[in-house]
């Protein structure tokens, strides 16, 4: 880099190019009630980031020469890398650098970060974006050497009265970072302030965010340890069959609305009387870790106790008497050594997974039969002979789709989409790829109830959240609800819920099968999953509220569902 500052001063370019780096990504994050909100935080965040480039070329001219030199070749980096990577996220996904993405970047595996680079870092968009980003550094070297320094301390009144606002509005800002990340929410949200729609605020509360999760696993280890409720189970010969599936929007099902041949076995499961579809069903948050963290937890969204303060169901099932069996496709135990891991990190923690499964998985496999295959050459090993509650959590229709399903199982063609909107063939394809992942999902759910039919069994499966695939605008993946469009809810939040009975459970249990056919269209969301499965099994626990059970008589559908980002669904 040239020589940027001769001591004589401060080149102005460098202020203005560490300005805009830091305010281009805000640009995107505008968002406000009224029109002027928008605007009194862009007034804002520009007199804030000027003043904090100022201090910092201050404060680097204050170094020997090649010191300085480095300091701003290290810092234009950071600026550079930070801008750019916060757009992306912007423009890609509606999100910013926060809690959620720090935590999805420690849970990755090594496997999904190559899916993500493959379809989205080397991607047109992605690639434009990056020589954008070039053109600009290109520039303000050119215009280095062809602007006159300024000097690094005003002398005229005006300047040192500005410079001296600048560091005014430094120290009241800095004056919002406290310790605690809610405390700080409540503080800007009470004064309206524009801070809170300020990136280095939002990174600051990430960071505040990120170490409270540990404090969380800390807290659940503990409840979970001194659970000593005495509970029983009325059903002492069922198995149940727990299927968790992976971004599946239900829109794109034929089971519901969708137009395309995506579940033709189950479908024709439809026809025995035995596979029941609930027609309401969201997830509360549309992040994989989130969900797990509710639906494990019979602790609901908007109590006042968290999800880590409540036992979680696979501990109280255990208590019961049930052989609990937990199979992923997305991490294995052997990764427990690891607290944020693969979507789910808090029962990756030793001390809470101990206590929730008798077996835990230790393989993951290129696609989720290989799953659903494994379990059931090792059954023997795995299961008593009754009351089994055997988990499988596939990898469904996470992108990138077309990684989800093998090549032999392809059905759908990018020739085959039909769409209002204008859709490249690269998208076309994507949309075909996740219609294929889906149709091959169908095959996978029924061979695991296969694998029960002959058994006194229920199957339940569900998806922990949906996904976009350019569904009703040119959107692939999941976005920020909390600040998108209302209708991102229906595509990310919309999931399969389904209860599947085998014949010889159905026989004797007639009254749940009117139980579940009454339940069908009621409204539901999946935080409450424990409660159902407390009320199919009969469980008898001070933590089984039949009015958050779907299928029971007693149950309070509710008229507006509050989701995890403190929005309504509704």
């Amino acid at each position: 880099m040239p020589n940027i500052h001769n001591h004589k001063g401060i080149n102005p370019i460098v202020c203005a190019a560490m300005t805009f780096l830091l305010m281009l990504p805000e640009l995107f994050m505008l968002r406000g009630q009224i029109w002027w909100e928008a605007v009194v935080a862009t007034l804002f965040n520009v007199c804030f980031y000027a003043a904090l480039s100022y201090l910092i070329c201050i404060l680097f001219s204050l170094a020997k020469p090649r010191v300085e030199r480095a300091l701003h070749i290290v810092s234009h980096s950071f600026l550079v890398g930070y801008s750019l990577s916060n757009v992306f996220l912007l423009l890609s996904f509606n999100r910013h650098w926060d809690a959620y993405i720090l935590q999805f970047l420690s849970e990755t595996n090594a496997r999904e970060s190559s899916e993500f680079v493959h379809t989205f870092i080397l991607s047109c968009h992605t690639l434009w974006l990056v020589v954008l980003y070039a053109l600009f550094v290109a520039a303000e070297l050119w215009g280095l050497k062809r602007v006159k320094p300024w000097p690094a301390w005003a002398k005229s009144k005006v300047g040192r009265a500005l410079e001296i606002a600048g560091m005014m509005l430094l120290v009241s800002h800095a004056f919002f970072f406290g310790s605690d990340a809610m405390t700080n929410d409540n503080r800007v949200g009470m004064v309206h302030s524009p801070i809170k729609r300020n990136a280095i605020w939002n990174l600051y509360q990430s960071v505040l965010m990120h170490k409270s999760f540990a404090r969380e696993f800390d807290r659940c280890a503990q409840t979970l340890q001194s659970y000593k409720e005495p509970v029983l189970s009325k059903e002492q010969a069922a198995d149940f069959v727990l299927i968790i599936g992976e971004s599946f929007n239900r829109h794109m099902s034929n089971l519901y609305d969708g137009v395309y041949d995506t579940n033709p076995r189950l479908r024709q499961r439809l026809v025995g009387g035995r596979l029941f579809v609930f027609r309401d069903v969201i997830a509360s948050d549309n992040g994989t870790t989130q969900n797990f963290k509710q639906f494990l937890s019979t602790a609901s969204v908007g109590e006042t106790r968290q999800w880590c303060d409540a036992p979680l169901f696979p501990l109280v099932l255990r208590r019961c008497g049930y052989n609990v069996v937990f199979l992923s496709n997305q991490f294995v135990g052997a990764e427990m050594d690891k607290r944020f891991n693969a979507s789910m990190g808090f029962f990756n923690d030793p001390r809470i997974a101990s206590l929730l499964f008798d077996y835990r998985g230790t393989r993951t496999f290129a696609y989720d039969e290989q799953l659903v295959t494994y379990y059931e050459q090792q059954r023997k090993t795995l299961e008593q002979p009754k009351r089994n509650f055997v988990i499988f959590h596939l990898y469904g229709q996470h992108q990138r789709a077309s990684e989800r399903f093998p090549e032999g199982d392809t059905y759908f063609k990018s020739g085959d989409i039909r769409s209002t909107l204008n859709l490249s063939e690269a998208e076309r394809q994507s949309v075909a790829d996740y219609l294929n992942a889906t149709r091959y999902n169908d095959l996978v759910v029924d061979h695991i109830i296969r694998l029960f039919e002959k058994r006194n069994a229920i199957v339940l499966y569900f998806a922990d959240h949906g996904e976009e695939v350019y569904n009703y605008r040119h959107q692939l993946g999941r976005t920020d609800l909390a600040t998108d469009v209302p209708r991102a809810k229906r595509e990310q939040l919309d999931v399969p819920f389904l209860i599947y009975l085998t014949p010889s459970y159905a026989a004797v249990h007639s009254d749940m099968v009117a139980r579940l056919r009454a339940a069908e269209g009621r409204p539901f969301m999946t935080d409450d999953l424990p409660h159902v499965i407390f009320d199919i099994l009969g469980v008898r626990s001070r933590e089984f509220v039949a009015a958050k059970s779907l299928i029971n008589a007693q149950y309070q559908a509710p008229r507006k569902r509050l989701l995890q980002i403190k929005k309504w669904y509704e």
